[in-house]
């Protein structure tokens, strides 16, 4: 068996267990808190952590930070207040589809449809729907890296369209419930309420014809997904004949690729099913049986979206990856509980923490905030089983053109949107491609989106740059002129700590990331990738700031870079030879590349640089330079290759 030569760079450091006294005591009101400002929920009243005076602590003054009761603390700021105020402003009755603020033909349409035999409860003029619409639309962001859905909005509003009609009770069950119609070619009756979208003049595109009308169903992927509030009840599932007369939402024309979701919210005695929008909006900092009734209550405006985006315009009938299959649930050792029967649509039976789940709103109480296919194996930035690499047709909702592109916080200075897959390049041939990897359940800290990484990567380019007077820089990978991260969720299966490919290494590790990255067609010719994890590493009680063998990836690992043991690096500096993360990077990278090769005769510690003050020294940190001995960037010895040779390092403006 051939065994590649590996490196863990930068020391591994044997981490410290603290006296107990010295532990951050958590769980009630004035006990030590780690940060302020962080909140926590302790037996179902929020904490938030303040500051109380000062104390002496390792012969220094530091703030004495505390838990309180949210009630008797500071207001915590609401940093989407103004949009929020914007989005919900209460507009008159609109019986036309006022003007767009969005140029993009994908958006949500949201109707307020009262049928004649029905009371008019003005939700739309209430600021009802736009609130409850709000509120959702923060938890899609929330689930998404700050990135929400586009709604229709007219000034900043959302412009819910206002319909009626004239139809009897019966009439209203018959047509949009039952098997018959003014449109038979529809088995699911919902589907031609579309008839009367172009009667009140808001659906403008091509009507779709019946259930096989596939060219009407690729064109309405292109338009709007129409949310419909109706004052009326639900009829009988046409799929299973069961729920008549209802409260709940309608999801019948999705099942025939007709964009239209449906919410009733009358009884069958035409009582109100209640206010949209009683729970106000989501809160991650309650209990997690209050997230999941939350959660629950919206199942239309989740749920359903979710099922409708699995449409990926030119992509034909979405897959069901699950559907009636008996498969093993990845990371789960215990045989009694690995393995799952999962069906209809993307439906997970087993994943109680997924709101599109069976076993979410029926199942045992959730251990985690509700999540969006939380394996990354369904439907949701898919990165394991089948679906994983058949992109760009594999059903996975992270794709679909009704992401906006425009963070819902508009003052949150995001960079690109997250996307788990590779977009276009501004460069062929030869790249660095940044990657930012979580684990599943892990806090996502969301550092694709937010500019660390963008400020690593632009650290290593500026001290190429400088150090060699600007006669070579980084190929970045760039969208757009601005750097593209890849967001990878690692599947459950590579944190397990697998003898056959972590041996005595950290797990997971650079090599078994880039691994599941192969098989979930992530990978493409040319790039080399730095991985940046912020998962945690399992490593027998160690800490590690990152770790290369040679090959294509390299890893940095985010948990441990900002500690104590890794030197509290920042992810870049004002000064181009200042050690950070991004320089980190560098180091791990020339690894990969090969550096320092064993030849050299400053190589040691495992090809590291024995020189002081090299930016490949084992412990390098401080300022550091580029190859001060002269052994593996300006020139090499005999049998190794420079690595300012390497076209990923190509001059200035190539």
């Amino acid at each position: 068996m051939l065994h590649r030569r590996v490196v863990i760079a930068l020391a591994v450091i044997i981490s410290v267990s603290l006296p107990m006294a010295e532990r951050v005591a958590e769980g009630k009101a004035g006990s030590r808190c780690p940060k302020a400002g962080q909140v926590r929920n302790f037996a179902g009243v929020a904490h938030v952590c303040v500051a109380q005076g000062t104390t002496r602590r390792a012969g220094k003054t530091v703030k004495n930070l505390v838990w309180q009761r949210s009630s008797s603390a500071k207001p915590v700021k609401d940093p989407l207040a103004d949009e929020y105020r914007t989005f919900t402003a209460l507009q008159p009755r609109s019986l036309v589809d006022r003007r767009d603020d969005r140029v993009e033909p994908v958006q949500i349409k949201v109707i307020y449809a009262v049928p004649s035999f029905a009371t008019d409860r003005r939700r739309d003029t209430s600021g009802e729907i736009a609130r409850t619409v709000f509120a959702v639309n923060e938890w899609w962001a929330a689930q998404n890296a700050g990135f929400g859905l586009r709604f229709d909005t007219s000034g900043g509003a959302l412009d819910v369209g206002y319909m009626t009609f004239t139809m009897t009770k019966q009439a209203w069950y018959d047509t949009y419930f039952g098997e018959v119609g003014p449109d038979a070619n529809f088995r699911n009756g919902m589907s031609r309420f579309q008839t009367e979208l172009v009667r009140a003049g808001y659906w403008a595109g091509p009507q779709i014809q019946n259930a096989d009308d596939s060219a009407g169903q690729e064109a309405a992927k292109s338009g709007k997904l129409f949310l419909v509030i109706f004052e009326a009840p639900a009829g009988t599932y046409a799929r299973t004949g069961v729920n008549h007369g209802g409260c709940r939402d309608i999801i019948d024309a999705i099942n025939d690729r007709v964009p239209i979701i449906g919410v009733a919210r009358s009884n069958d005695d035409l009582t109100s099913c209640g206010a949209l929008d009683s729970d106000g909006r989501y809160s991650a900092r309650t209990d997690l049986q209050s997230q999941r009734r939350w959660v629950a209550s919206k199942v239309g405006f989740i749920d359903n979206v979710a099922q409708w985006m699995r449409n990926l315009p030119g992509c034909g009938y979405p897959e069901t990856p699950k559907d009636g299959e008996r498969v093993k649930i990845p990371g789960v050792v215990d045989e009694s509980k690995a393995w799952e029967i999962r069906g209809g649509f993307m439906r997970d039976l087993a994943e109680p923490n997924d709101p599109l789940s069976d076993a979410f709103h029926r199942g045992p109480p959730i251990a985690h905030s509700p999540t969006l296919d939380p394996r990354h194996d369904l439907y949701f930035h898919i990165t394991s089983d089948k679906l994983a690499s058949r992109a760009p047709c594999n059903s996975d909702i992270s794709r679909h053109p009704l992401w906006d592109d425009r963070p819902l916080d508009a003052d949150a200075n995001l960079g690109l949107p997250r996307t788990s897959y590779d977009r276009p390049d501004d460069l062929g041939g030869a790249q660095v491609k940044a990657v930012y990897a979580t684990r599943v359940y892990s806090k996502d800290r969301r550092f694709d989106v937010t500019g660390e990484i963008d400020v690593a990567m632009s650290h290593m380019k500026a001290f190429i740059e400088t150090s060699t007077g600007g006669a070579n820089s980084v190929r970045l990978d760039t969208f757009g002129g601005r750097l593209d991260v890849m967001y990878f969720p690692v599947p459950a299966s590579v944190s397990e700590r697998d003898p056959a490919t972590c041996m005595d290494r950290p797990c997971p590790n650079e090599a078994t990331i880039f691994e599941a990255m192969t098989k979930a067609g992530r990978v493409v010719p040319d790039k080399q990738y730095i991985i940046f994890f912020d998962g945690g590493i399992e490593f027998g009680g160690q800490g590690l700031c990152g770790g290369s063998g040679q090959g294509r990836a390299s890893l940095i690992n985010l948990k441990d870079i900002t500690s104590k043991q890794c030197a509290n690096l920042q992810f870049g500096s004002a000064s181009h030879d200042q050690w950070s993360v991004g320089l980190l990077a560098l180091h791990e990278m020339f690894h990969a590349l090969g550096a320092v090769c064993e030849k050299a005769a400053n190589e040691g510690d495992g090809m590291h640089s024995t020189t002081a003050g090299d930016l490949m020294g084992a412990r390098a940190q401080g300022r550091v330079q580029l190859d001060p001995g002269r052994t593996y960037w300006f020139q090499a010895p005999s049998g190794c290759s420079a690595i300012s040779t390497n076209p990923l390092f190509g001059s200035l403006g190539r």
